[in-house]
This record gives structure tokens, C-alpha cells and sequence, in this order.
């Protein structure tokens, strides 16, 4: 998302339930993040969009689902004069593993293939996923619907590629694991690389050798991530982005806004804006206290 133009109107929320899902739904005439650890997945409505990563350029048309891995970043704009509607979701991976009780690490391996999804199964069970997330659904109903729907596209077929194998290989080594568990529970921490290799039990050579390979970016660049995660919960709970840099372990307020813009496309004041209209809206609806 892009900050500004008076055509934009978009919805952020945590839906209820789903630890690691953060849904919105609106209109944008443009987009650019750098998501780490996350994927996202977006319904293209009303007008088409351009979508481009690295070398890939995409053109998607309204009931077409974009779904992208969190390899490297990626954009959008307007492919026809005016915004294009979008349905998203952001899945923060480790989180929404943890919520489906997945011992196995599929979730990180969820793989889509071509990032634009003609499949019209899918599609509408996207649809009906998010509108669950959006409306009065129950808890349940809303972690079924998720469940199923990871689940299809976890079975569908795509090429196990060489790639891929080390990058799982590389995931389920026990050694990375425990240098992203350490990172990721503690993420305002000054850890160094020596005390992250010792944690691993490897050498710093082998350890960022590791991160490369099963995630493609530098053990730094993931502890930022875990940081703008931390940074994003902070704000949903009311903090101001000064204290939430802090908190977060930002160097301060500029060091924590470059780096949340570079992630969401957004200033960590637009996205406490945003979260801050939603738990009023959740607070409206269920009505006066008894």
C-alpha cells in the first residue's frame, strides 16, 4: 500500500482467533513490500493491477489470486486508469504453524507455483475464507476454513525442484532452528553472530550459509524482521511508534519507520491508524458494556 491518494480506502484487522493472520480489504492504486517469514495472498477485484518481483512482471485481472512467497520483495500499480479492489491476507508463518498445530514444517514449505492462481476451486475458497475472517463467523469456523484452505494449496502439485529440496533441507536443520527460535523470542536483543552460532552449535560460516539457503537473507535481516513484527503487535495494542521502536530494539523512530515501510508499505503512524479504527469499529459493534 501506498500512502496519500484520496482513492485509497483500506480495512486492517487481526481476525479473531488466528494468531499470525492479518487481513485487509480495500482499494489502492499502487503497493511495494518486503515481506520476511510471511506470505501473502491477495484477491484482485473491480480493475486489474500490474505485479512484478525481480524479473517477473504479471498482469491480474479481477478474480484472478495473487499469492506470493516471502523470497524477495514485490510490487504493484495500476493496470487500468483508477484502484483496483484487493482482498489480503499476510501470513506470518511461524505463528500460523503453531496455530494449525503442524509438527511437520509444511507451512513453511507452502509453495504456489506461478504467483497468479487462475484456479477457480481455490479462488472461491479464498473468498469465502476471507469474507469469514471479515464477518460474524465463529472462531472455529474461521480456523476451518484456514486449515482447509492451506490445505489445498499445500496439496497442489508443483515440482519439487532442486531449489526447493535444499531450502526445506536447509529449514529443517535443527541448527537453524534454534538460531531463528532465539531471534524470534527475544528479537529487541543485541545478539551477536558468535553467540547465535554457539546457540546453533555450528560455525558462523555454516549458520549464515544456512540462513541463506532456507531463507534466503542474512541472519540481520531476519532479526529486522522479527523486529517489525514485534514493532506491528505493539502498535495493535496501543503504543505510540516511539515507544514501540524501543521496545522493538529500533535504534529509534526514523530506524523503525524505514524498515516498517520497507515490510508493509506503510508508516508504523498509518498502520497504528488503521488497527487503532479497527478495534473501534470491534468495540462499536459489540455494544455497551452489561
Amino acid at each position: 500500500m501506498t500512502e496519500g491518494p484520496t482513492t485509497e480506502q483500506v480495512r486492517l484487522w487481526r481476525p479473531e482467533g488466528l494468531e499470525g493472520v492479518l487481513a485487509l480489504h480495500g482499494r489502492t492504486t499502487s503497493y511495494a513490500v518486503d515481506p520476511v517469514g510471511e506470505v501473502v495472498v491477495g484477491l484482485v477485484a473491480g480493475r486489474p493491477m500490474r505485479a512484478a518481483r525481480g524479473g517477473q512482471r504479471h498482469v491480474v485481472v479481477p478474480g484472478q489470486l495473487v499469492a506470493w512467497d516471502p523470497s524477495a520483495a514485490h510490487a504493484g500499480s495500476a493496470a487500468a486508469d483508477g484502484p483496483w479492489e484487493a482482498r489480503l491476507l499476510v501470513l506470518e508463518l511461524a505463528d500460523v504453524q503453531r496455530v494449525l498445530d503442524d509438527p511437520d514444517g509444511a507451512v513453511f514449505d507452502l509453495q504456489i507455483g506461478d504467483p497468479v492462481v487462475d484456479d477457480a476451486a481455490l479462488v472461491r475458497r479464498f473468498v469465502s475464507l476471507h469474507q469469514a475472517l471479515e464477518g460474524p463467523a465463529s472462531v472455529l469456523e474461521r480456523q476451518t476454513r484456514l486449515t482447509e484452505w492451506l490445505s489445498d494449496v499445500l496439496h497442489r502439485r508443483v515440482p519439487a525442484t532442486a531449489e526447493l529440496r535444499a531450502r526445506r533441507a536447509a529449514r529443517n536443520d535443527p541448527a537453524l532452528r534454534a538460531a531463528c527460535e532465539l531471534l524470534a523470542d527475544d528479537p529487541a536483543a543485541n545478539v551477536t553472530l558468535d553467540a547465535l552460532a554457539a546457540v546453533a552449535g555450528v560455525s558462523r560460516f555454516r549458520l549464515t550459509r544456512l540462513f541463506r539457503t532456507g531463507l534466503g537473507l542474512p541472519p540481520h535481516r531476519y532479526q529486522v524482521a522479527q523486529r517489525v513484527r514485534l514493532a506491528r503487535a505493539l502498535l495493535e495494542q496501543g503504543h505510540a511508534p516511539g515507544a514501540a521502536a524501543a521496545l522493538a530494539g529500533f535504534t529509534d523512530q526514523s530506524h523503525l519507520h524505514r524498515h516498517f515501510r520497507r515490510a508493509l508499505g506503510i508508516t508504523p503512524g498509518r498502520y497504528a491508524a488503521l488497527t487503532a479504527a479497527a478495534r473501534t469499529n470491534v468495540q462499536d459493534a459489540a455494544g455497551p458494556a452489561a
